[in-house]
């Protein structure tokens, strides 16, 4: 059964543009498991669903601070 969180970026490293957001989708979609990746510019939110059997949520969370977002 899938698995859904919500981050918010709260560091000083924002989510720009939709080119940021390309980014992100594309980092945590390289990760298996992922389902379904929503980053939005205008929230700062970074929607991941994703099956827990093959990867958790710290190891989302790590790929997105790898990235230099503090979530």
């Amino acid at each position: 059964m899938a698995e859904a969180v919500r981050y918010t970026v709260t560091g000083e490293l924002k989510i720009h543009c939709a080119g940021c957001e390309e980014r992100i989708t594309n980092a945590l979609r390289r990760l298996p498991g992922i389902q379904d990746v929503q980053a939005s510019h205008e929230t700062q939110r970074v929607a991941v669903t994703f099956d827990p059997v093959r990867v958790s949520a710290d190891k989302v969370k790590a790929k997105l601070q790898q990235l230099g977002y503090q979530v």
